[in-house]
């Protein structure tokens, strides 16, 4: 079971990462990948990682897969293992429920206004953010860590000075995600630069 620490690759290696969002999981489907072969040849790639909700055996049958193995470039769906998150979840799932029967009992009331109705909306209240917090706890805090987590340990096993791979990520789970993401790469000394419909660099697609 891996343990979750962050900490930069070392100093006499040079890592950058190429952050791209796509609209979906469609764009893996795509025929001509001139461009992505392009780029990933000119800027010396080493490796690939995804953030989409696609099932892998299917991903590796797509022309972009086909791509990186033309190339041997090595994937990687990246996550937050299932062991990490299911406490979470479950603490999730067990407030959910007791929400549910506290509003079912506010809903039955006859007097919502009582002392005891107005009690009772209150905790409700309280128990809805908590489960928020958590979410948010989760989504935006826990899994950008994770995932930074595992690029960097793909990058430690790679023996050159300079370490570069492009994160691909899908638009939707990239407009929460991503600014973590960024964050905490460059807070572990890695050079990151993004491609997506608010920041082009250079005007590149691919």
């Amino acid at each position: 079971m891996e343990v979750l620490e962050l900490k930069p690759v070392k100093k006499n290696k040079k890592v950058i990462s190429y952050m791209s969002s796509k609209e979906d999981s469609e764009y893996f489907q795509n025929e001509d990948k001139s461009k992505l072969e392009e780029f990933l040849k000119k800027k010396e790639i080493n490796f690939v990682t995804v953030d989409f909700e696609v099932n892998m055996e299917e991903f590796s049958k797509t022309p972009f897969a086909k791509t990186l193995d033309k190339l041997e470039i090595p994937y990687y769906q990246v996550d937050i293992p299932e062991y990490a998150m299911g406490y979470l979840y479950e603490e999730i799932s067990s407030k959910q429920e007791f929400l549910n029967e506290l509003f079912e009992e506010f809903e039955n009331m006859d007097d919502k206004e009582s002392y005891k109705g107005q009690s009772l909306k209150n905790w409700i209240d309280m128990l809805r953010e908590e489960i928020q917090d958590r979410e948010i706890f989760l989504s935006l805090k826990l899994r950008p860590q994770w995932i930074v987590k595992k690029m960097l340990d793909l990058a430690r096993k790679i023996d050159a000075h300079t370490i570069s791979f492009v994160h691909f990520v899908q638009e939707d789970i990239c407009e929460d995600i991503c600014p973590q993401v960024v964050q905490l790469l460059r807070g572990l000394n890695a050079k990151v630069i993004s491609y997506n419909k608010k920041h082009l660099i250079q005007n590149i697609i691919f």
